[in-house]
């Protein structure tokens, strides 16, 4: 079998030959992007690199015998190369569902589940701001309709800051504004196989998944919640679950006790999501959304008995990798280029990653205290 993954903006973070150990597999990318995040240790399999517009020509001449994707950016153009090139649908009927925030609030909404007040701006203007006080509230978040990975979100706290980003963002096109729920970030995760919902797992984030440039640490931590994974299935079933795909929905849990779903996306999740669900359930979610639009088999996600926890720490100008604590749980770590050499830029990025699992509660919990407060850069 010859399989061609598309690429666009959001690398692959794992080893694509894990997923197919038995296919040819090449990476078709447009570039300048890296295609595989540069803490996968594998080489990556033969890349393509090629104009978007051109990709029907160097598809007609590979002849793949399926075409998956599991970048946000590719999901719509890897439905209609499937049907171009005559590969069964295996994608959401209705893709606009997961891609637009907008779209995708207005059909939970619908279908009675909580989602955060918002405006849409189309396109910005000043005027924006009466409805955003009146019907949002402050702070507000803006945030594009068709993104992913926080990319473009700002938090506005002050009537003031609202004006002045409106002011410069004046005639765009594409934002929508919306309320700021405070409470506990969630994640829910699935396995949908034609309005079949498959729970994974459920975590909870250690904090808001920004800021990292600042110095803020990000990651997440397995938790049992039923009543979440039912908020889920309800979910699927608003936005449409006909197709193959893993479905991540993103909410917060309030101090009262209510969910509010936030965004939620038709593809395996970032970070290091997957790592934490392979280990806690023995499924690898970025592997199963690649194998799924594939028609290949993927098993169900069984617990393993382990807790687990994903952690990436950022190395701020100036600093290098210290050491790492001792932690007696299980546990991968992988120091990036940066934390090791260090770097002169302006902000933090990325220097380590840590996942974490064990079965004992009381030594998981330890190590992963451990792990949030150590020092590992100076």
């Amino acid at each position: 079998m010859k399989i061609a993954v598309l690429h666009a903006r959001q690398p692959l973070t794992s080893p694509v030959a894990e997923a197919f150990p038995d296919a040819d597999v090449f990476i078709l990318t447009c570039g300048p992007t890296p295609a595989v995040r540069d803490d996968v240790a594998e080489p990556p399999p033969r890349i393509v690199t090629s104009p978007i517009e051109d990709w029907t020509d160097v598809l007609a001449a590979e002849r793949p015998d399926e075409i998956v994707s599991n970048d946000e950016y590719c999901l719509d153009l890897c439905a209609r190369l499937r049907a171009r090139f005559g590969m069964r649908s295996r994608h959401p009927a209705y893709p606009e569902n997961y891609r637009d925030k907008t779209t995708m609030k207005r059909e939970l909404a619908a279908a009675g589940i909580r989602v955060p007040r918002w405006h849409v701006c189309e396109p910005v203007t000043a005027a924006d701001a009466a409805a955003v006080l009146e019907r949002v509230g402050l702070p507000a978040v803006v945030k594009p309709r068709a993104e992913a990975n926080s990319r473009g979100v700002r938090v506005l706290p002050t009537e003031a800051e609202l004006r002045a980003w409106l002011s410069t963002h004046d005639g765009e096109r594409g934002w929508q504004i919306e309320e700021h729920v405070s409470g506990e970030g969630h994640h829910v995760n699935a396995v949908v196989r034609d309005g079949r919902v498959e729970p994974v797992q459920v975590g909870r984030y250690f904090g808001p998944l920004l800021d990292l440039p600042a110095g803020r640490r990000l990651g997440g931590v397995t938790v049992s919640d039923a009543g979440l994974h039912a908020v889920n299935e309800r979910v699927v079933a608003a936005l449409g679950g006909d197709g193959a795909f893993v479905v991540h929905t993103e909410l917060i849990v309030t101090p009262a006790g209510e969910p509010v779903v936030i965004e939620v996306a038709a593809r395996a999740p970032g970070g290091d999501v997957p790592r934490m669900a392979l280990r806690h359930t023995g499924l690898h979610l970025e592997h199963a959304h690649l194998r799924l639009q594939a028609g290949l088999p993927v098993g169900p996600a069984v617990r393993t008995g382990d807790q687990a926890a994903w952690l990436w720490v950022p190395v701020m100008p100036g600093e290098r990798f210290a050491s790492a604590p001792p932690l007696r749980s299980a546990h991968e770590l992988v120091v990036r280029p940066a934390g090791r050499s260090g770097h002169d830029g302006p902000a933090g990025v990325l220097g380590m990653s840590l996942v974490l699992w064990n079965a004992d509660a009381a030594q998981f919990d330890a190590d992963l205290a451990t792990a949030l407060a150590a020092p590992w850069f100076l």
